[in-house]
């Protein structure tokens, strides 16, 4: 349910959903997500639906990744409903670009993390509302639920040992520093766990230029299956992190055990089923597929592309990885 007041944000759909997420106030880098959630369940917060509701966005890659699903929401609501302002935008809309994602068979992962992103918007539009005193109210949560809902009986159910619904999520609970870093490597870059259990300096190559995104990376050489090399692409923020444990110690190591372990409670705090680190891998290879055709890319290069960077052989196992 929507009530509107005053006038319409002016310009384009796109121009529109990044003002509206400027204006906003709902990005607030450097503000304690922890402080955020504790407020909220003192406010009354007891589920995770409840916190999201409450909170902001606290990091450049999940407010990318939001905006993303955004933008791609308010092109098939202008095509489908010819909306034209983003203030305007309903619940019904939301629930039918939804079931349209729905119909295409999208991978249940890609689809629960679309619909998170979906209901971020209930709150960056709130936001929005309240700051300029637009008298807006906006209510998506309900009918994304329920749409949920629907999408985990009807999509294919992903393998029970596989991609992890929240990822960036279980990545934040870690509760040790290097487990958390080794994490948003396999994460951010598809590496295995053997291949990052152990950094030595000689494998850190500095930053360099992604020749399919144009963004900047940082490359850490590793050896895979077979003893094939290949490099990881990561962050800058995650690589200079690394180099600086590197160079406190030497080395960047963890005990594949413990960091296990640590994942596993980080899975029982965030409510995720925990089905081991190489999960992460499966959630890099649908995360990488996902931008880059949002990026232009054919599903034939964007699969090609996301092989290399895995290690893989043959294509038909990284779409193994998509389903």
């Amino acid at each position: 349910m929507v009530f509107f007041r005053g006038n319409i944000v002016r310009g384009g759909m796109g121009w529109q959903v990044t003002e509206i997420f400027n204006k906003s106030g709902i990005l607030q880098i450097g503000s304690s997500k922890h402080s955020a959630k504790a407020t909220a369940r003192e406010s009354g917060a007891k589920t995770w639906a409840d916190l999201g509701q409450e909170l902001a966005i606290y990091s450049f890659s999940t407010a990318s990744s939001y905006k993303d699903t955004w933008h791609l929401f308010s092109s098939f609501a202008k095509e489908k409903f010819k909306l034209r302002d983003i203030e305007k935008v309903t619940s019904e809309q939301v629930r039918e670009y939804l079931l349209s994602r729905l119909a295409e068979g999208i991978a249940i992962a890609t689809f629960v993390r679309e619909a998170a992103a979906l209901s971020k918007l209930e709150n960056c539009l709130n936001m929005y509302s309240s700051k300029y005193d637009r008298g807006n109210k906006y209510e998506f949560r309900s009918d994304i639920r329920q749409t949920v809902k629907d999408a985990k009986r009807l999509l294919p159910k992903p393998d029970p040992h596989r991609s992890y619904f929240f990822p960036l999520r279980v990545v934040a609970a870690t509760s040790q520093e290097k487990h958390r870093l080794a994490s948003h490597l396999q994460f951010e870059a598809g590496a295995r766990i053997h291949e990052i259990s152990l950094i030595k300096p000689a494998q850190l190559l500095g930053i360099h230029q992604d020749e399919v995104t144009g963004e900047k990376i940082g490359k850490i050489s590793v050896r895979g299956k077979g003893g094939k090399s290949r490099d990881l692409f990561l962050k800058p923020a995650t690589y200079f992190n690394v180099s600086a444990v590197i160079e406190a110690e030497g080395k960047f190591c963890i005990d594949k055990n413990a960091y296990g372990a640590d994942l596993r409670q980080a899975c029982e705090v965030v409510g995720e089923k925990y089905s081991g680190s190489h999960s992460l891998r499966w959630s890099y290879a649908q995360h990488r597929m996902d931008s880059l055709q949002s990026r232009g890319k054919t599903y034939e290069q964007a699969l090609l592309i996301v092989s290399r960077s895995m290690g893989h052989e043959r294509a038909d196992i990284t779409e193994h990885y998509l389903r």
